[in-house]
């Protein structure tokens, strides 16, 4: 999968740009705050409707203007014996009063749902904010997570929704209950504590058991890709740490029993505090190096070499789970790396169909298949070496 054209119309700094780009490593360079990272989150907005860096929609928006437009088009693979398929990715919004209204179509075809969305695009990104996947709160880690998951198993997608609604039922009821002692009344507004726990279990443990595949599956890719860019032997690891009080490492068997299990062991504790302390809602996860957690004890530049390693392993794990390369977008990912570690995050990125990164400084980038100079909200073309 490539990005072949991308054009942008009143996002961020940019009033209208139009880019065409190669398979290959393309790179966007200039000084700090001429616009190199609006585009590369301009692709991931088109890739998931939302911004990797800020919550509201509106801040997207040029100043002064109410509308902004992204559009791109992507090359697919060609099937055996057949052209490559080219696939017309449009997405606006617009404020309307206090609210934004936004439109997704396809080759023309208006989307109405974002789960259908997901996936048209596959895009892995590193902003210099993911490091919060170290030493940010676990709400930022479970995010991750149901973001990566959701675009490559669309199941995921409602699997998770149903579980948070059926997670507010619950604690719904919990409250009711403990406000109100009469509770018949509680069951007839939320139906019965065992129809509400049947229902988070149901969910929630597919949940669990597809972050678990995902952490089995992507355990050997984040090995080899911490030693290569690491040069270190050393074990390193995410460890999967599943928000259930009934769970051991290593007791994955059967994660309905398990979330059941934890469940009743928390009845007491759960209406004392008026929500459910067991279920992927809690889940965590930790990266370790040689066996030390580095949230406590990694220095900066360990983490950051971490969270690399991990968004260059998802990628392979996106490549062997869907057949197809995805889009590697690594923003200011090599200032702050030593030259070895430079060239070979650059070797990894090379070894995808199509990655993009930003620089202020161009003379340690090497070959690259096209260069831009970015510069208040402007790109021109620099050079093409391949």
């Amino acid at each position: 999968m490539v990005v072949k054209s991308l054009h942008l119309s009143n996002f961020r700094n940019y009033a209208s740009q139009e880019l065409q780009l190669p398979p290959g490593l393309v790179a966007f360079t200039g000084d700090n705050g001429q616009g190199k990272t609006n585009l590369l989150e301009a692709v991931c907005v088109l890739a998931t409707t939302k911004s990797p860096l800020v919550e509201r929609d509106r801040e997207l928006i040029r100043w002064d203007e109410k509308s902004a437009r992204l559009g791109a088009e992507i090359e697919l693979p060609p099937p055996p014996n057949r052209e490559a398929d080219v696939r017309r990715l449009e997405y606006s919004w617009r404020v309307e009063g206090q609210k934004v209204e936004r439109e997704m179509k396809v080759g023309g075809v208006p989307q109405s749902a974002v789960a259908s969305w997901l996936g048209q695009l596959q895009v892995i990104s590193f902003f210099p904010h993911d490091l919060v996947l170290v030493t940010g709160e676990p709400e930022e880690r479970r995010r991750f997570l149901n973001l990566e998951l959701g675009k490559i198993w669309p199941a995921y997608f409602s699997d998770i929704a149903r579980y948070r609604r059926a997670l507010q039922q619950r604690n719904a009821f919990i409250k009711a209950t403990y406000d109100n002692p009469n509770r018949r009344e509680t069951e007839e507004k939320y139906g019965s504590l065992g129809e509400l726990n049947r229902a988070l279990v149901s969910y929630g443990s597919r949940v669990l058991a597809a972050r678990s595949r995902f952490f089995a599956e992507i355990a050997p890719l984040l090995t080899e890709t911490h030693q290569r860019l690491s040069g270190l032997e050393g074990p390193f690891e995410v460890e999967y740490l599943p928000g259930l009080s009934a769970w051991r490492r290593g007791d994955e068997s059967d994660w309905s029993r398990l979330f059941l299990q934890s469940l009743e062991r928390d009845h007491s504790d759960d209406f004392r505090r008026s929500s459910t302390q067991s279920g992927p809602h809690r889940d965590e996860f930790a990266f370790k190096l040689g066996g030390v957690d580095l949230r406590r004890y990694g220095s900066q530049g360990q983490g950051r070499l971490a969270v690399l390693s991990l968004k260059i392993a998802l990628a392979h794990w996106v490549r062997d789970t869907l057949g197809d390369d995805p889009i590697l977008l690594l923003d200011d990912a090599l200032s702050e790396l030593d030259s070895t570690r430079r060239e070979l995050l650059l070797e990894e990125a090379k070894s995808f169909a199509q990655s993009v990164v930003t620089a202020t400084d161009a003379t340690f980038l090497g070959e690259v298949a096209a260069h831009f100079r970015v510069s208040e909200g402007k790109v021109e073309p620099v050079l093409t070496t391949a």
